[in-house]
């Protein structure tokens, strides 16, 4: 089953359920803050990740993780390496961005020793002879005009990466 996100692309249903998990994050860290540390927020749900992904549960295995401050947290899928890329690689410009942001933000995460977006980085599979951050500032333009909702992931990571 897929559901057509804001910014027209299909996504599958089990990641809607994980942007609602991402909005959940957000708001108890935000809520919780002296009392559940980011870190300790960010911990638990790693391992959760890892147990529901060794259950079976893809969305699980997309399931990335970055605490981004004492009281935030960010958790970012992904899932769209496998079917962004493709796109990308076929000449959808709108593809090519939120994967050249993707990749920003999660190469920031590797550098902030988180071992998965590292994985994911290492491995990809990532789009061909793409010129990041030409996309990159091509998506901040798209988020300007509207063609990406300013609550996509895209947005919302770029937002983070200022």
């Amino acid at each position: 089953m897929t559901h057509r996100a804001r910014n027209n692309a299909h996504v599958p249903a089990g990641l809607r359920t994980h942007a609602r998990l991402f909005a959940l994050a957000l708001a108890l860290v935000n809520v919780t803050g002296c009392t559940a540390p980011a870190k300790e927020f960010v911990d638990k749900i790693r391992t959760e990740s890892a147990e529901k992904c060794s259950e079976g549960n893809q969305a699980a295995c997309h399931t990335i993780v970055q605490e981004l401050g004492k009281t935030k947290v960010a958790i970012e899928s992904t899932a769209p390496i496998e079917t962004q890329t493709p796109a990308c690689n076929a000449g959808k410009q709108d593809a090519c961005q939120q994967m050249a942001v993707l990749h920003g933000e999660l190469s920031t995460w590797c550098s902030m020793g988180n071992t998965q977006a590292c994985a994911a980085v290492n491995t990809g599979p990532w789009p061909a002879n793409w010129d990041e951050p030409a996309l990159i500032d091509a998506a901040k333009m798209s988020c300007l005009a509207g063609q990406f909702k300013p609550d996509s992931s895209t947005c919302q990571a770029l937002e983070m990466m200022e």
